[in-house]
This record gives structure tokens, C-alpha cells and sequence, in this order.
């Protein structure tokens, strides 16, 4: 009988197949090189700049026993590592303004210590205020410089430049979900070029244009195919041996690796990566605010409603004038809406529609453009002259500072749901009712007219599962520049 013939010998990465990774990194180095040397201008100028300050606008002699140039020369190097142990020059660094600017502030803030150290030890005799004023200016230089460094790569990443060529390895629910939030998110520079996965057929479509381009098997080829920078390996995906080889896979091929968390409701800020007996575990902070929480919540909101009210007083004014003048009705149009708890109140808005409105809902429901329960028209024949200017930039929202005010609402939180909505809620939509709803949220601000019914409740999820301080902030900031560039509510 004839022997089967052996199955071949499983490929082995020779030792000279390293050398293909060589290309990625000098392109990272390069990169990191660039920020060095910008970072170490500003920390230049900001130097130089408070020895100005201090000695000639100030007109105060230099009292150390070294030139001073040379303390800027021997600080500049000190202080670009110092920014290196704060992690301001990792290769893939993807960090918004806000902890980009906080890890900023502790380089400049530790130079500043190492100067007072040295001085200390050395006996130079420097001057205090010079220290002083160069903390000042190196924040204001190195900050401005890295504001100006990420404006530029937005500004390029917007238009196709400076894009990160990525493959998406798995194709499930958390992976089109990650790949969808990449791509609203252009700034980032994620260009996806598709999914790679054994459970879907290639050729196939998510809905929204993106491909199944292959499988794990072909993985290599694709990436040499498609000039792929990087693999995001969406970790539900996959179980932990498949993953395990996917890795071995990709050792040598010239390709960056990023995985997901295995869930896309959690920010970034409740996670640590823990190593627990040679495992690495990922720690989560417990959600929800405890009661010092919830009261610099509600004073924010108590200060924002009350100082808007005060401020706006005159558009407000003026407002009702023109409403009141351009269609037969009330000024202010109330309905009832669900707040926190389940608990029932009168939601206030300038009426920005005909006085018949909701009589003539029943006849225009099935022209609904809006996701899942919410009803939605882009050109609503209800909507008076008034209403579409006061739509288009918020302003029919503004009387909802008096829900603030009461206690009703707040400045952020989910949007506030009609009756008839939340009696069709599940028991995990009904999550939305644990916290007040807000006069602008997380979906408000993330591309509403784009998001589905399901995006739309995530995002109010996530905004309850990880509040903070800083993200209400960031709300508003981001409500104020929606508002500015007339991309309100409509």
C-alpha cells in the first residue's frame, strides 16, 4: 500500500527576515525624531524666553555664577527627557489634547524641579524667578508648539494625508463598531482598508461600504497586498490560542499591532493593565458618581443655568419677540419628557413649530428619518421661518436652562425621552433613566445625523458608565463649537 505522502513542514522564519520590520520603524523614528526636535525648539525659546523676561523686561542682574545660556543648553536635553519618561514620544501615541496637555504639564513642571535640585546641589545661585517664569513659558511654549503640531495633522489627516493604513482582524459586532468610530474620526488618520476574518465570506459588505478582503490564512499576503501600516485585532473576535498564533503570524512581518479591550462601552481612563502571576489582567474603575461626584456635577449645573440665563437674557428676549411675531401660538412650547428615575416633568423650549404640530405628527410618520424610536424630519413642513434658524444653531434649546436650574435636567446627559418612547424600552436601554438628561450629550456631539438608534443609546451608555468632570467639560466645549459653526440640532 502506498504511504500518504507527509504533510510539509511548517514554514520557519528565517533569521534574516527580521530586517523586514526595519522599514515601519525608521518611518516611527522619524516621526519621533520631528517631535524631538520641535519640542526642544519651544523649550529653547520658553528658556531664553524667561531669561528676557526675567533680566531685561524686569531689569533684574543675573545672579548665578554661570552664563545662563549655557544653564538653557545643559536644561534642553534634561527637560526632552524628561518628556520621554512621560511618554510624549511613543510611536503610536494617540492621545487627545486634554492628557496630551496634562503630560505636558508634568514634563515641564518635573524640568522645573530638576532645576531647583541642581541648583541646590551645585550651589549656582540662580534665580528663583527665572525658574519660575521658565515653568510658565515652557508650558506655554511646548503646549502651544504640540497644539500646533496636532492642528497641522488633523488638518492633513482630513484631507487623506498622514494616514495610517489599517486592516481590521475580525469582522464581529466590536470590530465594524471600532472601524466605524475610526473612520468618523478622521483627525486620527485611520484609513481601513477592510476586515480579514474566517467566519464571514469574502467579498461581503458591513453596510457601510467596508469588505471582507480575506482570511486569517491570506493575512500575510493582504498586508504586503494593501501596503497595511497596521493590524487592529479586535479581541472578541478571537479565542485566546487563535490570538496567540495570530501574534506568532505577524512577529516578522513589517506591520504595527493594536487590539481592543474586548469591549467598546469603557473609557480608557477606568482601565489598567495589570500583570496578576505573569497574566495581564485589565483593572476597571467601579462606574458612577459618589456623592462629592454628583455635587460638583450639580453645582457646575446650578453656575452654567443660572449665569446662561442671566447672560442670554437679551436673545432671549428678543427671541420671544420674534416667535411671537412670526406665527399665531405660545412662545414656549412644553411636552412632557422622562427624567431621572422614571420621574415625569415639563421640558421647556421656544416653539420653534406650528401651533398644530403634534396634531399633524400622525399623518408625517411615515416619512420618519430618524433612528429607531426618535421621530425625525429633515424638511419638516412643520417647522415655522423662526424654528429653522432656531433649530439650526440651538437656540430653541436655550430655555432649558430653567430645567437645569429647577433640578430637572442638566447641562449634559442623554437626551430627554418622550413617554411613548421609554415604554418601549428594554430593560438595558432603560439604564438611559439612572442619571438626569441633559440639554446637550455624547450622541449630540458625535455625528447624531450619522448614528443609528443603537449608536445613539451606546453613546448615552458610555456616557454614564464613564462619567467625569473633565468629559461634561469637554461636552460643552464641543456643544459650543457645534452651536458656532450652525451645526446644531435641526
Amino acid at each position: 500500500m502506498a504511504q500518504p505522502a507527509p504533510a510539509p513542514a511548517p514554514s520557519v522564519s528565517r533569521p534574516q527576515q527580521a530586517p523586514l520590520r526595519q522599514p515601519l520603524q525608521r518611518r516611527s523614528a522619524k516621526r519621533i525624531a520631528l517631535r524631538v526636535v520641535a519640542d526642544a525648539v519651544a523649550v529653547s525659546v520658553a528658556l531664553f524666553g524667561a531669561s528676557i523676561i526675567r533680566f531685561e523686561i524686569l531689569d533684574a542682574a543675573p545672579a548665578a555664577r554661570w552664563d545662563y545660556t549655557l544653564i538653557t543648553l545643559a536644561a534642553i536635553p534634561v527637560w526632552v527627557l524628561l518628556f520621554y519618561l512621560y511618554g510624549l514620544y511613543e510611536p503610536r501615541q494617540v492621545l487627545g489634547p486634554v492628557n496630551e496637555f496634562k503630560q505636558v504639564f508634568h514634563g515641564v513642571v518635573a524640568g522645573t524641579v530638576v532645576i531647583f535640585i541642581t541648583d541646590s546641589v551645585t550651589n549656582m545661585n540662580l534665580a528663583r524667578g527665572w525658574a519660575l517664569i521658565a515653568m510658565v513659558t515652557g508650558f506655554f511654549f511646548v503646549g502651544g508648539e504640540r497644539l500646533l503640531v496636532r492642528k497641522t495633522l488633523h488638518f492633513l489627516r482630513r484631507r487623506g494625508g498622514d494616514t495610517t493604513r489599517t486592516i481590521v482582524l475580525g469582522a464581529n459586532h466590536e470590530a465594524r463598531t471600532v472601524a466605524k468610530a475610526l473612520e468618523r474620526e478622521g483627525w486620527l488618520g485611520y484609513k481601513i482598508l477592510g476586515f480579514v476574518d474566517d467566519d464571514s465570506p469574502v467579498g461581503s459588505e458591513d453596510g457601510n461600504g467596508r469588505k471582507i478582503i480575506g482570511t486569517t490564512a491570506q493575512l500575510r499576503e493582504l498586508i504586503e497586498a494593501k501596503n497595511a501600516g497596521l493590524v487592529l485585532v479586535a479581541a472578541s473576535a478571537f479565542d485566546a490560542t487563535r490570538l496567540n498564533r495570530l501574534f506568532w503570524e505577524l512577529q516578522d512581518i513589517d506591520v504595527d499591532l493594536q487590539m481592543t479591550s474586548g469591549t467598546i462601552d469603557l473609557m480608557a481612563s477606568r482601565m489598567i493593565v495589570q500583570s496578576v502571576a505573569g497574566v495581564p489582567l485589565l483593572y476597571v474603575r467601579r462606574s458612577g458618581m459618589d456623592r462629592a461626584q454628583k455635587t460638583m456635577k450639580r453645582a457646575l449645573d446650578i453656575f452654567g443655568s443660572f449665569f446662561g440665563l442671566l447672560l442670554l437674557s437679551p436673545l432671549l428676549a428678543a427671541v420671544a419677540v420674534w416667535i411671537k411675531r412670526d406665527s399665531a401660538g405660545p412662545i414656549i412650547f412644553k411636552q412632557v419628557r422622562v427624567g431621572r428615575d422614571g420621574r415625569l416633568f415639563e421640558c421647556w423650549k421656544f416653539r420653534s413649530m406650528y401651533a398644530d404640530a403634534e396634531e399633524r405628527r400622525a399623518e408625517l410618520e411615515h416619512l420618519n428619518e430618524g433612528p429607531g424610536l426618535l421621530f425625525k424630519l429633515a424638511e419638516d413642513p412643520r417647522v415655522t421661518k423662526a424654528g429653522k434658524v432656531l433649530r439650526r444653531y440651538s437656540i430653541d434649546e436655550l430655555p432649558q436652562l430653567w430645567n437645569v436650574l429647577r433640578g430637572e435636567m442638566s447641562l449634559v446627559g442623554p437626551r430627554p425621552a418622550l413617554p411613548s418612547e421609554v415604554e418601549q424600552y428594554d430593560d438595558w436601554v432603560r439604564n438611559r433613566l439612572k442619571v438626569k438628561p441633559g440639554m446637550s450629550g455624547l450622541w449630540q456631539v458625535s455625528g447624531r445625523t450619522e448614528t443609528s438608534f443603537s449608536d445613539y443609546v451606546r453613546y448615552d451608555l458610555f456616557y454614564i458608565q464613564n462619567w467625569s468632570l473633565s468629559l461634561d467639560l469637554w461636552i460643552l466645549w464641543r456643544t459650543l463649537r457645534a452651536v458656532g459653526s450652525a451645526e446644531g440640532a435641526s
